[in-house]
């Protein structure tokens, strides 16, 4: 059973008599005689819920400077104070002293509780910027429980580095600084592996042509190759779209390459017109493994040797060097293969002028697979039937080709005949001289002789 102390802080205005008796009369009505009277308590009421305050701050002072309270709205406390202080007023309208209790939540961990007659201003200071709110509220003579309450906003300005958009900002800027100085760093090397890939396209294409030098009639023969293979692996689609632009870009390359082989090739048996000896064919065909050898440190261009080594195996596995059959043979020697034979068949070479196209196009269809893999034969086909591949602006262009051979062969031939005859006419008057010579002598003689 819990008692409570009845005094003249508890609801009783004047003391009790001394030597008195009580009088409870069962009906929840308690007499007690006191100085001034019989007071009347009705102890089920006593504690009632029911109460009668009326909270609010008579004052707010900033820093020592009192401030002007609005109804609405919140107490705003500026960026350089460093001192608030709240006066509570508590407005009883009840014969009893309430316990009152207050928090400042976002700053006080636990309720202050404290009794009406002791309850003084309130201070807190260097709030750290932010919202509060203060609560104040009427508790139960227990302590435990609110019977009424109220609350106050406060805000404390911050200094512009504690305010939210600030932090959001530095957090942008810092996220902008580190993406710009990201794509500083990635862009710099971006522009040396673009570098070294320039370099790497410019050694590339000075082998092709120190390779197609060799032969005087298959001019830019490695370029189409080149060309002719990235369009056929376009069509095929045989890549993953995540690394297709790379390995066609490597298959050109590649393909540049194929041919490098015969730099070690002599030229009396790369320009020969007639039939190769047995030694001249194997020393032809020596070329694919002398070339893979001559790539085989070459690390710019990824499966440079496949192309090298493999374009002239045969899906039959009746090809050379290895004899590889069917999908054993790596897919760039495969691709560039079928673009090598028709380009060298669509070609002018020291031994025949090109081949007509309906032969050509015959002749790659009898090597379905036997010379070629069907697959690859299919994308090359499908370029010529679309007109990727245009077979009359190919041939007009083979035709500009032979008319500008013959003219620089009639100009080459022209210029000699030039020099022979400047060199006949030069020897000439060297004779001439010579005869003169003795001539003069005999003159000389005589004229001595008559003196």
């Amino acid at each position: 059973m819990a008692w409570e102390l009845l005094d003249a802080r508890r609801g009783l205005g004047t003391s009790l008599t001394a030597n008195s008796w009580n009088y409870y009369n069962g009906k929840g009505e308690l007499f007690l005689p006191c100085d001034t009277g019989v007071y009347i308590i009705d102890v089920d009421k006593y504690n009632s819920d029911v109460r009668s305050y009326r909270m609010q701050l008579a004052s707010v002072r900033l820093d020592g400077v009192l401030q002007p309270l609005a109804r609405k709205g919140a107490i705003t406390v500026g960026q350089g104070v460093n001192r608030v202080e709240l006066s509570p007023e508590i407005l009883n309208y009840t014969i009893q002293e309430p316990n009152v209790g207050y928090i400042l939540e976002g700053y006080d961990t636990q309720w202050t509780i404290v009794p009406q007659n002791s309850l003084n201003n309130i201070i807190y200071a260097n709030l750290p910027a932010g919202d509060y709110v203060f609560r104040l509220a009427i508790f139960d003579s227990a302590g435990e429980r609110v019977l009424e309450e109220r609350k106050f906003d406060l805000v404390k300005e911050g200094e512009i580095y504690e305010q939210p958009y600030f932090i959001f900002y530095m957090l942008i800027l810092l996220s902008v600084i580190i993406v710009w100085f990201t794509w500083l760093v990635v862009q710099r090397q971006l522009n040396q592996q673009q570098i070294k890939l320039n370099m790497a396209n410019e050694t590339v294409m000075a082998i092709a042509r120190a390779v197609d030098a060799k032969d005087v009639r298959t001019h830019q023969h490695s370029q189409r190759v080149a060309e002719y293979s990235a369009m056929i692996a376009q069509e095929m689609n045989c890549f993953k779209w995540w690394r297709r632009e790379k390995e066609i870009s490597n298959l050109k390359k590649a393909a540049q390459l194929h041919d490098i082989g015969k730099i070690g090739v002599p030229d009396s048996v790369l320009n020969k017109v007639g039939r190769l000896t047995d030694e001249e064919y194997a020393q032809m065909k020596s070329h694919v493994d002398r070339g893979a050898e001559i790539l085989k440190d070459f690390t710019l261009v990824e499966h440079v040797g496949d192309g090298t080594r493999y374009h002239h195996e045969r899906y039959d596995g009746k090809g050379y060097p290895k004899g590889l059959k069917g999908e054993d043979i790596p897919l760039y020697g495969r691709i560039i293969g079928v673009a090598d034979a028709f380009d060298a068949m669509t070609s002018n070479r020291v031994y025949r002028n090109h081949m007509d196209t309906d032969y050509v196009l015959n002749e790659m269809e009898r090597g379905r697979g036997t010379q070629f893999d069907p697959n690859v034969l299919d994308a090359f086909f499908r370029l010529i039937d679309s007109n990727k591949i245009n077979l009359e602006e190919l041939y007009a262009q083979k035709r500009a080709e032979i008319q500008q051979a013959d003219q620089e062969a009639q100009e080459e031939l022209a210029r000699r005949v030039e020099e022979d005859r400047k060199i006949q006419e030069a020897q000439m008057k060297e004779e001439e001289k010579k005869e003169e010579k003795p001539d003069e002598k005999d003159d000389g003689k005589k004229k001595g002789g008559a003196e």
